[in-house]
């Protein structure tokens, strides 16, 4: 039994690698009992004499918690259950990302220390700063305008910059062309006006739909003034009516009624201008303080009896060309004059809408721009009589 083999211990190497750990391996002996480490070994009396002396040797030992190798071994080769080591590897620790940022930023160099900003600096900055603040408080009172850059969109409004101050524009003060998004305005610079300043915090409240009213009523004004009756000016189809049309003067709107359009006769405004077209217009009227104002697009058109005065007499034989047949025949001698024919001198069924006949002149009114022609068979009838007067039969004809 003293040659049993003992168990050997650990190297250094294993155990700096490895962990010992213990395993219960086997069932226990008749007669043992079960302990915190295992199931113990039976009694002592079941043991021959030379093993009681050996337990006893090793008592110390187990009252000291440090089991003796040849106990062990004996009650292995016994019956007694064993505890086996089970060698588990315990892997190296790695490198985290977390473990790793502090080495990397211990090896970045620090920042270069920022120089000292020269006091005299700082109090040009002061003054600047304080010079802005005082124009735009200046210009809330006097309700001066003062120009802002939109930096961006804000829930609510937009965010702008006044010589550096901070302000905000909210969406009912904005003005936004129709179709366009809010994010039109940002990096622009628009008019402001200030509405409210906030002392402590440097901040200010600002409307750009008043500034911009602001404006119109001011050129509003200043066109009004300038305005004379009997002057050309440029003016841009703004909407058109069943009556004429609305031009844009610069910042006062006009009417052109429908029998100024045009020296021809005129049904619908758009067969003669489009929104947006650009035209010279003449001053006709200005009432009620530049609420209404009255224009003329003929005015500014080349004038027919003007430039064909040899036609607008009487007297005058020509060709014309039939542009109506009811409510009477009516014959455009040239562009913009047409001359109308009496039912007694042709009868407009016998006549198509295009067809070229000989008229001559009989009567002018030039105020109201209207000439009577007649044909040229009803003229040699006319001048049968020697009294100038149509002869009796045509006479009752036309009645």
């Amino acid at each position: 039994m003293n040659d049993a083999p003992t168990p050997s211990e650990p190297s250094a190497e294993t155990e700096s690698s490895v962990a010992t750990l213990p395993v219960f391996t086997g069932e226990a002996a008749p007669g043992g009992e079960e302990t915190a480490h295992g199931v113990a070994a039976a009694p002592s009396e079941a043991l021959p004499a030379e093993d009681a002396s050996t337990q006893q040797a090793a008592a110390p030992q187990e009252a000291a918690g440090v089991p003796d190798p040849v106990v062990a071994s004996e009650i292995h080769e016994t019956h007694a259950p064993v505890f086996t080591t089970v060698e588990s590897p315990i892997a190296a620790p790695t490198e985290t990302a977390a473990t790793a940022a502090p080495a990397e930023s211990a090896q970045k160099p620090p920042p270069p220390p920022k120089p000292p900003v020269d006091p005299a600096v700082l109090e040009e900055r002061r003054r600047k700063a304080q010079a802005a603040w005082e124009r735009v408080v200046a210009a809330k009172t006097s309700n001066e305008h003062v120009t802002g850059y939109v930096l961006a969109t804000t829930k609510g409004g937009w965010l702008v910059d006044v010589d550096s101050i901070r302000g905000f524009l909210p969406a009912s003060q904005g003005r936004v062309e129709s179709g366009a998004a809010p994010e039109s305005l940002v990096k622009t610079r628009i008019p402001l006006r200030v509405l409210d300043v906030d002392e402590s915090r440097r901040r200010i409240v600002v409307s750009h739909r008043r500034a911009v009213d602001d404006d119109r009523r001011a050129k509003r004004t200043e066109l009004l003034n300038s305005l004379k009756v009997g002057e050309m000016r440029e003016a841009t189809v703004a909407r058109l009516t069943d009556f004429g049309a609305f031009v844009d003067l610069g910042g006062i709107d006009g009417l052109i009624p429908m029998r100024e359009l045009a020296f021809d006769r005129v049904d619908k405004a758009a067969d003669v201008v489009t929104i947006g077209e650009k035209l010279m217009v003449e001053v006709l009227r200005i009432e009620e303080g530049g609420k209404k104002i009255s224009l003329s697009r003929k005015s500014a058109l080349p004038d027919p009896w003007r430039d064909h005065g040899d036609i607008v007499r009487p007297g005058a034989t020509i060709e014309g060309k039939v542009v109506a047949i009811e409510p009477r025949l009516q014959v455009e001698l040239a562009p913009g004059i047409v001359g109308s024919l009496r039912e007694g001198d042709a009868n407009p069924a016998d006549y198509t809408i295009g067809e070229v006949v000989e008229v001559k002149v009989r009567n002018v009114d030039r105020k109201r721009r209207s000439i009577t022609v007649t044909t040229a068979d009803a003229a040699a009838v006319y001048a049968q009589s020697s009294s100038g007067f149509a002869p009796l039969g045509i006479e009752l004809k036309q009645r």
